[in-house]
């Protein structure tokens, strides 16, 4: 079972890695915005394990469970840098990656805590449910709640890094079509 589930995280993060190749197109941003799995999983397990939480099926479900959540902070910080460095003109990049990662850090740190606190009541389950899904929320709670740190320390000065000199593709034409449209519908 733990063999599966590990199969199962190494999958997710190949489908998230292709994913975020399709929208971003560029493996500079992809980059930035993957290093927040491997983060936010590896500071979830020791946090756990300082807790006195063992690593099962079930926690391990829960870290399978959250992988899309924990690279979802890093990629909304991610796009709006690169967002803002491809319109910057001549202002530095230090400034306009700052400025970026500050416009969407009170939004990231709401919505991460919404889908936290979603699971705070299976964590107050009792008997035979609570044993067994107990660990599952407090795995995907710990997840979300490190790839907010992540996201907030890692990705600004890693973006900053990796993509101030870089040649940002432009925005992809369907993209821009779906933006109209729901642009339109607004």
């Amino acid at each position: 079972a733990l063999g599966g589930i590990a199969e199962d995280l190494v999958i997710g993060a190949v489908l998230i890695a292709l994913v975020l190749f399709v929208f971003m197109r560029n493996l500079r941003t992809v980059a930035v915005s993957f290093v927040s799995i491997p983060l936010s999983l590896l500071t979830a397990v020791i946090v756990l394990d300082r807790l006195g939480w063992t690593i099962n099926t079930m926690t391990l479900g829960g870290l399978a469970v959250a992988l899309g959540v924990v690279v979802d902070d890093a990629v909304i910080d991610v796009e709006n840098i690169v967002r803002r460095l491809r319109t910057r003109g001549d202002t530095p990049a230090r400034e306009v990656v700052l400025e970026a990662s500050l416009e969407v850090r009170a939004p990231v740190i709401y919505a991460t805590l919404v889908v936290a606190l979603v699971l705070v009541p299976v964590l107050m389950l009792h008997g035979l449910q609570g044993s067994f899904f107990a660990p599952l929320a407090a795995a995907f709670i710990v997840a979300t709640a490190a790839s907010l740190a992540v996201a907030v320390i890692v990705t600004p000065p890693l973006a900053y890094l990796m993509l101030r000199n870089a040649n940002l593709p432009e925005e992809p034409p369907f993209l821009a079509r779906i933006k109209a449209f729901h642009h339109s519908l607004l």
